[in-house]
């Protein structure tokens, strides 16, 4: 008998179920017929050029870039100045308003870094791939006032974080 009542209970429960399932959906598909259609969003894709292989030096005053060896001093520099200048947008591998910029010396020419650090509005204005990445995120990049000997200090502690 113990069984029949379980069986009986469990019957009433999946009918019971059921017709609240249903009713919850006549419920939404009423409400749905007087909204508006909302298409779906199409994803955007941000096409990022191998500009180390290309040679592409983005729009500025810097056209050239002289290698030198790693110098910690000078990434150390770097690094204070990124977390006072960059931290409120960048970080080294997260996403915020800005881009994740760990391999970011790895993919960019540092004349386009420079470039895009020193003199972001012209960035903006004339080069593709910033005008892309400036719609993928949440806003453009802001001039920091930056003189070129401490966007190279930047440049060498991106540098050392993409060694790592």
């Amino acid at each position: 008998m113990k069984s029949i009542s379980s069986i009986f209970i469990l019957v009433s429960c999946c009918i019971f179920s059921m017709v609240a399932c249903n009713a919850n959906n006549s419920a939404d598909s009423g409400a749905k017929k007087n909204e508006p259609a909302v298409e779906e969003a199409t994803p955007v894709t941000l096409q990022v050029n191998d500009f180390l292989k290309e040679g592409n030096k983005g729009v500025g005053g810097i056209t050239s870039f002289e290698h030198k060896p790693f110098d910690q001093k000078l990434a150390d520099e770097g690094n204070k100045l990124f977390i006072v200048k960059c931290t409120m947008c960048h970080e080294i591998k997260e996403d915020k308003i800005g881009p994740a910029l760990y391999g970011v010396t790895k993919k960019r020419t540092p004349e386009w870094m420079m470039n895009m650090i020193l003199t972001p509005d012209k960035m903006l204005a004339e080069d593709a791939d910033a005008i892309a990445l400036s719609k993928t995120y949440d806003g453009a990049m802001a001039a920091l006032g930056l003189n070129p000997q401490e966007a190279i200090a930047i440049l060498e502690y991106l540098r050392q974080e993409d060694s790592k």
